[in-house]
């Protein structure tokens, strides 16, 4: 989450150790769900021991260019260096995806356009998507509307790519299906199931209090990565993230029985991503039908 108002997060202490080049892994913590891969390396440099046509979903949320501090300096490109880093990994990773693959990308407004540009000459593009972080009013610039939102690209392999709208459906509340409950819309698939997800996502930030908040700058909600894995990948497919972070994504796929591999070179992120995708309790599988219920925190943490 790129938050103008928010205050950095310390740096952890990881104790961790990496034996023969393999991910560091907190000592205290149990290894990774089998199918889920957690790798303390470059993507840049390690695309080339993943297979192409290997994944279902590419979920990734790089750095955007704005100077955030990671314990390093993969946030200091700026400007065109920024846009030809993004251009780079961006050819690592789309030969990655399935005929039936997808993509979705987190940015900024101040790099979309280019970017999106960039994927519409490689990909087909299926949505923009707007994440609303709700940040509440509060002072700011005084010479530009204040920026609230994320923008998120949402592309495919082909207009074949997989989708499942389904468990991602939102349902109507009682008043609002009773209002809709004439003869006319009897039976209807929409009415029982809930309706499609708009395309701007009115989801909060998670402020430094919030129960799913862990030492990351830039963590996203669990509500929008899981939203996105239900709907682009199938059960038992695999996920790539590029900039695992905190293991959001991975934590997501532990939970909704989808394989994932993630990328981050800091250590200590790759920590936290442990720890967390230990504790996850995966979601019971989902009758035919049936929506999905909203990530809980507690699972989450």
């Amino acid at each position: 989450m790129r938050d103008e108002f928010d205050e950095p997060q310390p740096t952890i202490d990881a104790r961790a150790d990496a034996v023969d080049g393999a991910p560091a892994v907190m000592s205290h913590v149990q290894a990774a769900p089998k199918g889920i891969e957690l790798l303390n390396r470059d993507f840049l440099t390690d695309a080339a021991n993943l297979p192409d046509g290997s994944i279902d979903l590419i979920l990734a949320d790089p750095p955007y260019g704005l100077g955030k501090d990671y314990g390093n300096d993969s946030d200091m490109r700026s400007g065109e260096d920024f846009l030809a880093w993004t251009r780079e990994w961006l050819d690592l990773a789309i030969p990655k995806l399935k005929p039936s693959g997808s993509l979705y990308i987190f940015c900024t407004w101040q790099y979309a356009p280019e970017i999106f540009v960039f994927l519409k000459s490689r990909l087909t593009m299926v949505n923009e998507i707007v994440w609303d972080r709700r940040v509440p009013s509060m002072g700011g610039t005084t010479r530009r509307f204040t920026s609230v939102h994320d923008n998120i690209g949402f592309f495919a392999v082909s207009k074949d790519y997989y989708f499942d709208l389904d468990p991602v459906r939102i349902p109507y509340d009682a008043v609002t299906k009773k209002a809709r409950s004439r003869k006319l819309f009897e039976g209807s698939k929409w009415l029982e199931l809930g309706y499609n997800p708009k395309d701007v996502w009115s989801v909060s930030r998670l402020h430094r209090q919030h129960a799913e908040r862990v030492d990351h700058p830039t963590q996203k909600p669990l509500e929008i990565v899981e939203r996105m894995v239900l709907a682009s990948c199938p059960v038992g497919g695999r996920v790539l993230d590029p900039f695992m972070g905190s293991g959001t994504t991975a934590v997501a796929c532990a939970r909704q029985r989808r394989e994932f591999v993630g990328y981050e070179i800091n250590e200590s992120y790759c920590a936290i991503a442990r720890e967390r995708v230990s504790a996850v309790t995966p979601v019971a599988p989902r009758a035919p039908g049936a929506t999905v219920a909203p990530a809980a925190a507690a699972e989450s943490r």
